[in-house]
């Protein structure tokens, strides 16, 4: 059994690839099918456009003639002139094209006038029995005994091609007055009938009764006799069917031999690659089994110590989340309780420089004396609140920091106070040659935040050009960025405690403006990322803000 097995696996790509191979010509054949239906449709379609367009131009071509007899005796007084004839023939040649010649006949049967003349002179003053066989002089003879149009079977005419003549009598009270003769060449009508597209693509043949009367082979050398796709149509008008017989050209339908053969080899090649594939994959599969077995002992030991390492891996994540969660406790704890305590510390010292400033000759020693307490309280309140601010950094040193440009930084922050500056009509100017910063992305941009909005609240309604300007400038060789306004100006008090606190004047105070705090904020900032932060200003003459900031490096 297993001799059996090994033999049906070296024979399995050959037995894949005539699987395949199989396939592919199945494939093959249907597109083949599906071509020659889809051409069998088109030829079809093809094929009935030329019988409508035949008979649409040859019904056309009768009524005209008709028409030109019905013109020719209506007139009273009468009026048979060549003249009169020739200004007629030419009209409807004109404008019906596919007329070979349109001729006037007398009742003798002599040509007696003949349109266009440079092709039909030949005839003129002939008698019409010279030139025609029985069965033409027959159904001329016919037409003028019956009073009635009649066509004449295809044959040579003299003015070179096959071709049939068309006879109307021209009745005048009674009276055989003439004949009207409409001459058509069969190549001629089919030139203007036909687009050029259905002459490239097809063999058109055209028969009367046995007779072969049009045909289109020599645009071509192939022989529309090798292919059985044809279609058969019926051609009808006054006086003549027709047997139209239409066949694609090799072209457009090529033999069956060469039909699609890259499609074939293609599948024949695919399926070559697949069968080699197959073998292959076979063989690796034999490899991969030999492999395996040689690997199950040391898959099975190393599963043991695997399992081991889970359970201390397990131990260790644990312990890691354990500690993770409490040092996060923590630090959320301490770092909420510091910013918590920070504003309403800072609040309550302003609140008392301001009593100070607006009622200090007022306030009596004994309040003045508890004033001074709850200073003092206030003073050791941010000693605390400084302690819990470093243990909150000391939880927070995980978080990222990335060096990144300062002039990008500011910009983001003017978008943000667009519509404050815009209400003020400040004009904001940012220097080029800004430096690239090193730390928390989210606190620089809050120490930025906080200065602009100092400015800009601070710029003084009665200004006439108010101006913020952004940049950096050197001082005792190192970079130092600033922030200037040309507003109201301000006085520091506090400025050497754990928070920096600065009150207003007067005048700052009757427009309401704030505490202090963001500018706290800016302080302790700047400070935790190893900088420095100072401001210069005069009442009335605006502020200008230094801060330096730590290097990555240092």
């Amino acid at each position: 059994m297993k001799i059996s097995i090994s033999h049906f696996k070296n024979f399995f790509p050959i037995i894949a690839f005539l699987i395949f191979g199989s396939g592919a010509v199945i494939l093959w054949q249907n597109q083949n099918r599906h071509e020659q239906e889809l051409v069998l449709r088109h030829t079809e379609t093809c094929s009935e456009q030329i019988r409508i367009r035949v008979e649409g131009l040859m019904n056309a071509r009768m009524a005209s003639l008709e028409i030109l007899a019905d013109r020719w005796v209506e007139r009273t007084p009468p009026d048979f002139s060549r003249k009169r004839f020739l200004e007629f023939a030419e009209n409807f040649y004109t404008h019906y094209p596919g007329f070979t010649g349109i001729n006037w006949i007398d009742p003798g049967g002599v040509v007696r006038w003949v349109f266009p003349s440079e092709s039909n002179e030949r005839v003129i003053d002939n008698m019409v029995y010279e030139r025609l066989d029985l069965q033409f002089r027959d159904t001329f003879q016919k037409s003028g005994e019956h009073l009635k149009y009649m066509a004449t079977p295809c044959a040579e005419l003299i003015q070179g091609g096959l071709g049939f003549h068309t006879f109307r009598p021209l009745v005048y009270s009674g009276r055989v007055q003439g004949y009207l003769n409409g001459v058509f060449q069969i190549k001629r009508v089919m030139e203007t009938c036909l687009a050029k597209n259905i002459l490239t693509d097809f063999w058109i043949r055209i028969y009367e009764a046995d007779q072969q009367i049009y045909t289109n082979e020599e645009h071509s050398h192939s022989n529309p006799e090798k292919t059985t796709l044809h279609v058969l149509r019926e051609i009808r008008f006054p006086g003549k069917t027709w047997q139209l017989e239409v066949f694609p050209k090799a072209a457009l339908y090529p033999p069956k031999v060469v039909r699609n053969l890259g499609l074939l080899a293609s599948g024949i090649f695919i399926s070559a690659i697949l069968s080699l594939l197959l073998h292959f994959l076979n063989h690796r599969m034999q490899m991969y089994r030999q492999a395996r077995d040689h690997a199950l002992h040391e898959v099975s030991e190393r599963k043991r110590a695997q399992e081991a390492l889970k359970k201390n891996e397990k131990k260790l994540e644990a312990l890691l989340s354990e500690l993770a969660a409490k040092n996060a406790e923590l630090e959320t704890f301490v770092f909420s309780v510091s910013h918590d305590l920070k504003t309403p510390i800072v609040t309550i010292e302003g609140f008392m420089g301001a009593l100070r400033e607006d009622f200090g000759n007022l306030i009596p020693d004994d309040c003045e004396k508890y004033l001074n307490y709850i200073g003092d309280a206030t003073q050791k309140m941010e000693l605390l609140i400084n302690d819990l601010l470093e243990l909150s950094r000391i939880g927070r040193l995980t978080v990222k920091k990335t060096e990144f440009p300062l002039a990008d930084l500011i910009q983001e922050v003017i978008t943000a106070l667009q519509p404050q500056i815009e209400t003020k009509g400040i004009q904001i100017t940012v220097m080029q040659d800004l430096p690239w910063v090193y730390g928390e992305k989210k606190r620089i941009i809050q120490v930025m935040e906080n200065l602009l909005s100092n400015a800009i609240k601070y710029i003084g309604k009665e200004n006439p050009s108010p101006r913020i300007e952004v940049g950096v400038q050197e001082q005792d060789g190192r970079k130092v960025i600033f922030v200037r306004d040309n507003g109201i100006g301000i006085e520091k008090i506090y400025f050497e405690k754990i928070f920096q606190v600065f009150q207003r004047l007067p005048s700052a105070k009757k427009i309401e403006q704030g505490t202090g705090v963001g500018l706290a904020i800016v302080k302790r900032v700047i400070e935790y990322h190893g900088g420095k932060v100072w401001l210069e200003s005069e009442p009335g003459k605006g502020t200008t803000f230094f801060f330096t900031l730590k290097n990555k490096g240092n």
